[in-house]
């Protein structure tokens, strides 16, 4: 009895110490920001119990805005109390055991960042989203965590190791929260492809900024910096054991990799057990839903396109012959005596923007174009992207393969071209013909590694910045006048037929005011001044892109050879932050119909001609039609492949993602058994042309 009075004594003397004045304070800094973490950490998790017992009401009480202000000061207010006061609470434990939870404390500070990120920093939407998908918020943490332990467990300094590892995670996190802005979609990890052009995508991207967010983004780090060096001085060195150390790096690496490769692993069953559902075809709904981490981790595998179970040389054999059998009655007809020469001019970001129905603009800013498209066949391009990955469209345009069938986020000439030896395209199928093949793109050509891609797809000379002759600068960048100089004096030079790519950069974003010394359009009907000034400012590079073509047209016209150009936008601008401007113009609301969905992707597609054409109204179409199309026109023999094409443009005009559409823009929700047929064929051709062995290449392509 005696000995447990002076046991509990002297624990109450103990416990009296550790909060009194005698006590050695813990550094105020230090734990104002453990405190705060542990408030987050404490909160968030209080929101996750509340999940699991579905006390629904209970949530919505503490998750309004002045109660739940309360509790997190007042929460913060007692954690810094405890932690400033009594700096021996955490020193009673192993030091190993004070590294692995500060590890979780910072994961978890992290992952709670990711989603604050994504609800536009509101505390309440991050409960609301912890709440209803607290499965994916747990999973997410627990493979942040095993990151950082990791690479803890691997150098065996805890500063060092945090900092490395967190470092990283910020820059993901920056990097997908701007795409998002600039683009509309997700950071994925295909994206680490182009980090060689970053040299000259981030000038791009600075345009952007002003000079007062860049001051407050480098008074940032350097505060940041300065935090984490004093933060230093304050770190003790805890090194676990070897042996320690050996058993949490396997471990770590082995739930890394479950993750990693969760299909195949019991990831697998854990996802389902916790309700995670990732949305392939729509990365951003899948992001949104799974938060950053999942839907990072759900795309890590970067295979392009999946093989499908029924591919072999036998399965392709047999598709490419009863393809041949069907289409094939045009090879070997007799074709027109004069082959025309064949432009594709792909003008970057052009996009009509008399579409904003609701806003009144001074002038047409594309008077040429529209009477063009009344007089020659005309259409809307369904561009497979929104913004930026130009090279995507140009892909469907090249080889007529769809992106539907690739996963979302790939990039083809990157990822999967440059992997073939020869890949066949409008190019090589001219070059049968008798054509000379060029592209001419007015910037860099390693971009998008079109030096390379060019090559496989059957293209005889390339010409960019560096070596056209005609680069006169208008705006940012050389102007679609120059382009179109440089077309002209190709077709020229030689007296053979010429098919010649055309890629501009005149409207490339961003489209900041000054861009151009004068604007002749004024635009009223947006509320905001900045609005108002930056698509005035893309109106007068789409204006001058139109009278480029009336140029080229032009000069097409006093051609002796016949000539045939295909106009058409890469995709639509990026116009505001987050798509604001196109809001705001009443324009679209959420994208989730059809309608918006389509008119995000429309740009204009013209088939002019030197000769007469028929007056066809193309409606909308996929690239992947253009060849067929312009075979057609031109008079030339189509192969096979090209054959099956028309037919198929005929059943579904319009392939982008899951959609499949008719040129009137009505979904297809229920296909024929033909359409189903010619869909699945289509599938496996590409994946046989694009990354199998090509076993339908000589058949389809006589």
């Amino acid at each position: 009895m005696r000995f447990n009075v002076f046991t509990q004594r002297r624990r109450r003397d103990e416990f009296h110490f550790s909060f009194s004045a005698q006590q050695p304070r813990k550094n105020l800094l230090i734990s104002i920001i453990l405190s705060g973490m542990w408030a987050i950490c404490l909160e968030t998790l209080f929101f996750v119990m509340l999940r699991s017992f579905e006390f629904e009401r209970t949530k919505d009480f503490f998750n309004g805005e002045i109660l739940l202000s309360i509790l997190i000061i007042v929460l913060w207010s007692v954690l810094l109390y405890i932690i400033h006061l009594n700096k021996g609470i955490g020193h009673k434990l192993r030091p190993a055991i004070r590294a692995y939870a500060l590890l979780f404390l910072i994961a978890h500070t992290m992952n709670w960042m990711y989603i604050m990120m994504q609800e536009n920093m509101s505390l309440v939407l991050v409960n609301n989203w912890v709440y209803q998908r607290y499965g994916q918020y747990i999973l997410s943490l627990l493979f942040i965590y095993m990151i950082y332990v990791f690479v803890y467990s691997l150098l065996g300094r805890i500063f060092l190791s945090v900092t490395i590892t967190s470092l990283v995670l910020i820059i993901f996190g920056i990097v997908n929260h701007f795409k998002l802005i600039f683009r509309g979609d997700p950071f994925y990890p295909s994206d680490f492809i182009q980090i060689t052009q970053m040299q000259s995508v981030i000038p791009m991207v600075m345009d952007y900024f002003s000079w007062w967010t860049i001051f407050l983004g480098i008074f940032g780090i350097t505060l940041l910096v300065y935090l984490v060096m004093y933060i230093r001085k304050h770190i003790p060195v805890i090194k676990p054991n070897i042996i320690t150390r050996i058993i949490l790096i396997c471990g770590s690496t082995f739930m890394v990799y479950a993750y990693s490769n969760y299909p195949t692993t019991f990831m697998s069953n854990v996802l389902q057990k916790y309700g995670v559902t990732f949305v392939a075809w729509n990365q951003n709904v899948n992001y949104a839903d799974n938060g950053f981490v999942l839907g990072f981790v759900s795309n890590l595998d970067t295979t392009v396109i999946e093989k499908p179970e029924k591919y072999s040389k036998e399965t392709m054999l047999q598709i490419s012959n009863d393809i041949k059998k069907q289409y094939g009655n045009d090879v070997g007809k007799k074709e027109k005596s004069e082959k025309p020469n064949i432009i594709f001019f792909m003008s970057e970001a052009f996009w009509d923007p008399t579409k904003l129905m609701n806003l009144s603009f001074s002038e047409d800013p594309v008077p040429n174009l529209h009477h063009y498209i009344e007089n020659f066949p005309g259409g809307q391009t369904v561009s497979p992207v929104f913004g930026g990955n130009t090279a995507n469209t140009e892909f469907e345009a090249l080889t007529s393969y769809s992106m539907s069938f690739l996963k979302q986020g790939s990039i083809p000439y990157q990822q999967a071209v440059t992997g073939q030896r020869e890949i066949p395209s409008i190019a090589s199928e001219l070059k049968k013909h008798g054509y000379y093949t060029n592209a001419i793109h007015a910037y860099g050509r390693s971009f998008y590694k079109r030096d390379d891609v060019y090559n496989v797809l059957g293209i005889d000379n390339f010409n960019a910045e560096d070596t056209m002759q005609n680069v006169e600068v208008d705006g940012d960048y050389i102007s679609d006048v120059s382009i179109s100089k440089e077309i002209i004096e190709e077709l020229n030079k030689r007296k053979q037929p010429t098919f010649i790519h055309a890629v501009t950069m005149q409207n490339h974003f961003p489209f900041n005011p000054g861009r151009f010394e004068e604007k002749q359009i004024e635009i009223s009907g947006l509320t905001e001044e900045g609005s108002k000034a930056e698509l005035e400012t893309y109106t007068e590079g789409v204006r001058r892109s139109d009278e480029a073509l009336k140029y080229l047209v032009e000069q097409i016209q006093e051609l002796e050879r016949p000539t045939i150009l295909v106009f058409f936008g890469d995709h639509l601008p990026i116009l505001g932050v987050n798509k604001a401007i196109y809001e705001e113009a009443g324009y679209i609301e959420n994208e989730e119909t059809l309608n918006e969905r389509l008119a995000m992707s429309e740009t204009p597609l013209l088939m002019y001609a030197n000769f007469d054409l028929p007056n066809d109204n193309l409606g909308l179409v996929s690239p992947i039609y253009f060849s067929n199309l312009v075979f057609d026109y031109a008079g030339i023999n189509k192969s096979p492949f090209y054959q099956f094409l028309s037919e198929m443009h005929k059943e579904i005009p319009v392939l982008k993602e899951e959609l499949k559409v008719n040129k009137d823009g009505e979904e297809i929700t229920n296909l024929t058994k033909k359409q189903k047929e010619m869909l699945e064929q289509y599938k496996m051709i590409q994946y046989d042309l694009l990354v199998g062995k090509q076993y339908s290449k000589d058949i389809l392509f006589k």
